[in-house]
């Protein structure tokens, strides 16, 4: 067993005591060793070198032990900086005091130099393992930030939303609240022919990096589809045929696709498993019935096709599960009759997934249990193209 990265202080007014206990951590193989005659120099040695590992005798002048432990404590915790407490004191009233103050282990004078090696080795390789855990962790948690950064991108940029806008005349906005750092919502838009806006809102089972990676495989089926003037059902119906062959049994996507055609005024779509959208058109807010099989659990569903008007002033909302099974305290958020009243609430030529997020987050404040997306599609009074 060799320590040679690690350092060690030695915290002693005792010389003697100083020389044996470095020679004991050379033994072991510790290159780096500092030492101190009080509490006062070893506070500054802990700022000045770091140790990994600090011996620390009880009586010593200008500051004992326990009052340097103590303020020890106050920056750095048990887990990132063990003490051994190194003491004539063997009392189980004294042994204690060094525990209160903040010690993590106890070893009497005149020590037995076996045990010593022993305990030092313990707590130095402990504390080697914890800065390898710590180095995992915060390597896991870039990549993760990373990967998160990625998976937003696969989002439309507010260019391309733009872009559509000029085209089509209509407004998108799409906003996705993950319930850790990768999630398995998605969301996207496509032309499938001029004057047609399609936008596709997908949620896969569970979170996290599994249904991430779902994300990413269908953004990649989708990129490889050929542009062409797809319905709803159809587009359904070959992303399932593409993710049956890919996904894990037990594995499945909620889905819903959306085909909005000015021209006709009017919007067709076509769901798997999807909630039930909210369509806003020269009334009360409705629910649309999006009911379907899910993507990629079964070979040949049948996904049900339907039409409604989508006049100038309409909008709609599509949204993931996430929004009605939310639960404080085992109740339920929201359900249908509240999310009505939600967009019922929304001011003229307000954006839908905004207002309704807004009051989501009074009742779920930080993030949700499960990945939410809200999209909202609206077509302004006042519409303007190239």
């Amino acid at each position: 067993m060799s320590f040679g990265g690690m350092r060690v202080l030695i915290v002693d007014d005792n010389g003697a005591n100083r020389k044996l206990l470095e020679e004991l951590l050379t033994f072991l193989g510790v290159e780096c060793i500092e030492t101190a005659n009080d509490g006062v120099e070893g506070l500054a040695a802990v700022e000045r070198s770091r140790p990994d590992l600090i011996l620390l005798d009880v009586m010593m002048p200008e500051m004992d032990g326990y009052e340097m432990c103590r303020r020890l404590r106050q920056a750095h915790p048990r887990t990132e900086l063990p003490v051994i407490f190194v003491t004539a004191l063997g009392t189980a009233q004294e042994r204690a005091a060094c525990f209160a103050a903040g010690g993590t282990d106890v070893v009497s004078k005149p020590f037995n130099v076996q045990e010593m090696w022993a305990r030092v080795g313990v707590h130095l390789e402990n504390r080697r393992l914890l800065a390898g855990l710590t180095a995992y962790q915060e390597r896991v948690r870039e990549e993760l930030v990373a990967a998160r950064a990625a998976q937003m991108s696969l989002q439309p940029s507010a260019e391309v939303l733009a872009e559509m806008r000029n085209h089509s005349g209509l407004e998108v906005t799409g906003l996705i609240k993950t319930s850790s750092e990768l999630g398995g919502d998605y969301w996207t838009t496509f032309e499938p022919a001029p004057g047609r806006l399609g936008i596709l809102v997908a949620d896969f089972a569970g979170h996290g990096v599994a249904a991430a990676c779902n994300v990413f495989r269908l953004d990649a089926i989708i990129s490889r589809l050929p542009r062409r003037n797809w319905q709803p059902a159809e587009l359904l119906e070959v992303l399932n045929q593409a993710l049956k062959a890919l996904l894990k049994p037990g594995q499945f996507a909620a889905a819903l696709a959306v085909i909005i055609d000015t021209a006709a005024g009017n919007l067709t779509y076509a769901g798997a498993l999807s909630p039930m959208p909210v369509l806003v058109a020269g009334g009360a807010p409705c629910l649309l019935d999006a009911s379907g099989p899910p993507l990629g659990a079964f070979d040949d569903p049948a996904f049900r096709q339907e039409t409604v008007p989508f006049p100038p002033g309409a909008a709609f909302l599509a949204y993931s599960d996430a929004l009605l099974e939310a639960e404080v305290d085992g109740v339920p958020t929201a359900d249908e009759k509240t999310l009505l009243g939600w967009v019922a609430e929304a001011a003229t030529g307000e954006c839908l997934a905004s207002a309704v997020l807004s009051r989501f987050e009074r009742r779920i404040p930080g993030d949700p249990s499960d990945d939410l997306t809200l999209v909202c599609v609206r077509r302004p009074t006042d519409e303007c193209r190239d």
